[in-house]
């Protein structure tokens, strides 16, 4: 997993060169570092645009709305991002805030999985190896051909924690991470949401997840802050959660306005609720039971058994596997299929991840460290576009 070869740098740390003091500046340095991919996927993306004569005003019209719902210090964030980079501003702002939706006006015919994908496993002491939890996260989504992806470290800044994670370029959501204190969270998508909410009340998935690792050190403050928030503003998903000693997961249940706790000590979920009623597609459902018949195969858990899990082809390689492939059949930028575009492995407790770009499958997994030099093909996207091209 080391790969000496490589440059090098520390972005956090007594090795940083600097570090920014506020989030404006974080930002612009993020920019900086990504520009080559999210500049490439954005000129990439307005060709498609204009090929296929998509409308982006109602596209736009959602991003800003939903902008509205965000801290200002994450707002800040965009808008220094935006401005830093040398991009269309319009599909900018539709690659950062409805891509989804995007890809579904650009794909022949949309995803046939609602669900926007994802399969995770939380194991925790006594059934994983070591004394803490441990996190999986296989990130699905359509459209990974325009998605860049790179390692993203932000260090403290004022009263709020820094995050290692692995996530899109140029974009201030996250979906999985671990802050400085070794808090993990992460989630997948429920297609369970109020229809009776304005995207500016909503508080969106990506959000949530990154206000938890910088406001959060434990799974207790966790839960706690997620108490604090209106269940039914909430969108559906599934938190996977984990620290040194403790760990949960929880179906946030927006239409039923709750949240339900599943403590058991190796668990998974792809794209529905298990304790709670929502739909399930085909997908989601085989993905699960897999998961769920692997884990139930060993007596002791470990990080090689998540990996194994994460490259898992049953029912595949395709759209039902756990590690999802295009179809023969799918456009070359998979604009209209869920595929596996990363994947994280996680120890509670500890600031660290285990990273792979693309499928599992086809690459052995690099170790990050929260304040560590780490590899700036990771950090910068080039990773990614070179296994794009």
């Amino acid at each position: 997993m080391d790969e000496p070869d490589l440059e090098r740098t520390a972005f956090t740390g007594p090795n940083a060169t600097s570090e920014p003091d506020s989030y404006a500046e974080q930002a612009r340095r993020r920019a900086e570092t990504e520009r080559e991919a999210v500049e490439w996927a954005v000129d990439e993306l307005a060709s498609m645009i204009a090929d296929a004569s998509v409308d982006l005003e109602p596209l736009l019209e959602y991003a800003r709305r939903s902008r509205e719902s965000m801290p200002d210090r994450h707002v800040r964030a965009y808008e220094a991002m935006a401005g830093t980079l040398d991009v269309d501003t319009a599909v900018y702002d539709v690659y950062a805030f409805a891509y989804s939706d995007l890809c579904d006006e650009l794909a022949d015919e949309p995803a046939a999985d609602p669900s926007r994908g994802c399969t995770n496993v939380l194991v925790s002491p006594p059934r994983a190896a070591g004394d803490a939890p441990l996190v999986l996260k296989n990130r699905d989504i359509a459209g990974r051909g325009v998605r860049p992806k790179s390692v993203v470290e932000q260090p403290a800044i004022g009263d709020f924690h820094g995050f290692l994670t692995v996530d899109t370029c140029g974009t201030v959501m996250l979906y999985k991470g671990v802050n400085d204190r070794g808090l993990v969270a992460a989630n997948t998508y429920i297609d369970a949401n109020r229809d009776d909410l304005e995207p500016e009340d909503q508080l969106r998935n990506g959000t949530v997840v990154r206000r938890l690792l910088e406001e959060c050190a434990t799974v207790a403050a966790a839960r706690s802050l997620l108490e604090s928030l209106p269940a039914r503003r909430l969108m559906a998903q599934t938190l996977f959660l984990a620290d040194g000693t403790d760990a949960a997961l929880l179906e946030v249940n927006p239409l039923a306005e709750r949240l339900v706790v599943d403590d058991a000590d190796a668990v998974t979920r792809t794209n529905h609720f298990v304790l709670s009623r929502s739909d399930e597609t085909e997908s989601s459902r085989r993905r699960r039971e897999r998961a769920t018949t692997l884990l139930e195969a060993e007596t002791e858990l470990d990080r090689g058994t998540l990996w194994r899990i994460a490259r898992d082809h049953e029912h595949g390689p395709g759209d039902e596997s756990i590690c999802r492939h295009p179809e023969p059949d799918t456009d070359d930028y998979a604009v209209g299929q869920l595929t596996t575009a990363s994947a994280a492995v996680f120890d509670g407790g500890s600031p660290t991840v285990e990273v792979v770009v693309g499928n599992p499958c086809e690459t052995e997994p690099t170790q990050c460290a929260f304040g560590d030099e780490l590899p700036m093909a990771l950090r910068t996207g080039a990773r990614w576009l070179e296994r794009l091209r």
